[in-house]
């Protein structure tokens, strides 16, 4: 019974919206327009999220705690937004164009 319990794949769980803003917090700089690549420590710090989003209801979750952000997190270079995933090498996540209306069902 033990090793059934050791080889049982983990199960997927977004991580909470906590742990998403402080994830992206190095990158508000880069997304702010400051700077002409995103930071070793939102590469970092993405790179991070992004293994921890394999399935599609957990990048919606992360979608979700960028939005509520929003009004923190102010406005923000959307080109920019598509250059942290291509830049810091992320596989799964691809982060959505920020805004209030920012619709999370659509993310891939």
């Amino acid at each position: 019974m033990t090793l059934l319990l050791v080889l049982r794949p983990a199960i997927s769980a977004a991580p909470s919206c906590d742990a998403v803003i402080t994830s992206f917090s190095p990158c508000l700089s880069y997304l702010k327009n400051v700077g002409s690549v995103p930071s070793t420590s939102c590469c970092d710090n993405i790179k991070v999220l992004d293994q921890q989003v394999t399935e599609k209801q957990d990048r919606k979750s992360v979608c979700q705690c960028i939005k509520l952000a929003v009004p923190i997190i102010g406005t923000v270079n959307n080109t920019r937004v598509g250059d942290i995933s291509n830049n810091c090498g992320s596989k799964f996540y691809k982060i959505p164009l920020i805004s209030p209306d920012m619709n999370c069902d659509n993310v891939a």
